[in-house]
């Protein structure tokens, strides 16, 4: 690599950067184009006026912002992509050089990345989309969902039946004909509809029901929808995204940090009832360390189409790096690199 005073700067903004493999990534990417820049590990704990400021001032191609900046680098911002306006967060920021100033604009490459992950194994319009977790990847994901793939219900679960709601609740103001449902800890398949498709049942006698079946009938629209009820019919989604940490390395077998309730019975280390998982599921678990996750065994073993996490990972960079370039990157060699890195981490 030759660094030459027309070469552009590049970089990963957060704490800590030392495990990205990001800079490995792009650096080979420009090698591959002929294209004059650089892409560095920048380690920066504090954030604030100050820093947008020195930004300002570098010349800067562009930055990839990861944990714990995403949501300062939304709010810095000159302007920003949608995505970003939904999730108030940003993976991203480009720096527009004109008339001698320099505008920042936030984008969030984590919900195409990872909707593009899943369309290479399935496609999404008109599915029945089940979501684990209710934290930033969730919300990107769920988003980029209803902005660009149309799909059926969309349901959320997790082990805080509040967090749910005030996601879903969060949701329903950006796209309000969406059908977004929670899905109870304990369900083990998903919800019948009634006439009017609103997730709920006319009736049920179960425990755990979170409404009687008269306020069910009362409030049957899926504006409404905030709970639902288990029905054991054989329904089950057609994709399941599995956005917690659960079955990531260093979570320990005990880990509770997973959709479900803790007081019920479930696997170790799966984020739902293994009855919601078909032989017909798409199954994506964006946990991409270790790269077979106790779910994507499970998957697996059912027989299902599976996505690695390590895809979003990959496309959500092959995003960054057209913004940053306006060029291709070698997405085939890219995957081998985090595949190959990953399977070396498995072995230590």
């Amino acid at each position: 690599m030759e660094i030459r005073g027309n070469t552009r700067v590049f970089g990963i903004l957060g704490y800590p950067v030392k495990h990205s493999l990001s800079p490995l990534m792009h650096n080979l990417a420009f090698h591959q184009n002929k294209y004059p820049g650089v892409y560095i590990p920048l380690e920066v704990k504090e954030t604030g006026s100050f820093l947008r400021k020195a930004l300002l001032q570098m010349n800067l191609g562009g930055l990839s912002v990861t944990i714990p900046h995403k949501i300062w680098a939304y709010q810095m911002a000159d302007r920003s992509d949608r995505l970003s306006q939904v999730c108030g967060a940003s993976n991203t920021i480009l720096f527009h050089h004109k008339r001698g100033r320099t505008e920042l604009e936030a984008r969030n490459s984590d919900g195409p990345g990872a909707i593009q992950a899943l369309k290479d194994q399935t496609s999404i319009k008109g599915k029945t989309v089940l979501i684990c977790g209710y934290g930033g990847s969730a919300r990107a994901i769920a988003a980029q969902l209803l902005l660009s793939e149309r799909p059926g219900e969309v349901y959320i679960t997790g082990r805080n039946p509040g967090k749910i709601k005030a996601f879903i609740r969060d949701l329903k103001k950006q796209f309000r004909n969406a059908e977004l449902y929670a899905l109870t800890g304990d369900a083990t398949a998903l919800p019948a509809t009634d006439s009017q498709g609103s997730g709920f049942r006319k009736s049920s006698s179960k425990a755990g029901a979170s409404r009687s079946p008269k306020s069910d009938k009362r409030k049957s629209t899926p504006a409404s929808a905030t709970s639902a009820v288990v029905a054991k019919q054989g329904r089950l989604p057609d994709i399941i995204i599995q956005t917690t940490p659960l079955g990531m390395s260093g979570t320990g077998k005990n880990h509770r940090g997973g959709a479900g309730n803790a007081k019920i019975n479930i696997e170790p280390e799966l984020p739902l009832s293994p009855e919601l998982i078909g032989p017909n599921t798409t199954v994506f678990d964006i946990v991409y360390n270790p790269m077979e996750t106790p779910l994507i065994a499970l998957a697996r073993k059912k027989k299902c189409k599976v996505v690695y996490g390590y895809s979003m990972l990959l496309y959500q960079a092959v995003f960054q790096f057209r913004w940053f370039t306006g060029l291709e990157p070698p997405v085939e060699k890219w995957r081998k690199l985090l595949v190959n890195d990953l399977k070396q981490k498995a072995k230590s």
